[in-house]
């Protein structure tokens, strides 16, 4: 899937490409999070899927997410 701007919209880092400050940090992969999203322009920063999944689901000990596909976020 093509990731294009939507207006009112910018591209960060998900907060978990640093875990030692991420609020979230325990559910970083092992080295960081690389993924980007865009979020909303008066946003500061934003959690991922992929992050976010592991949270709600408490898969801290998963290591690396950058071996999954969306496929094993779909249920």
């Amino acid at each position: 899937m093509a990731k294009t701007e939507r207006p009112g919209s910018k591209l960060v880092k998900c907060m978990n490409h640093d875990p030692e400050t991420s609020k979230w940090g325990q559910y970083a992969p092992d080295g960081g999070c690389d993924e980007t999203m865009y979020i909303d322009e008066k946003s500061d920063r934003g959690l991922c899927f992929r992050c976010t999944s592991r949270s709600v689901t408490n898969m801290n000990d998963y290591g690396s997410h950058n071996d999954l596909t969306e496929d094993d976020y779909s249920n």
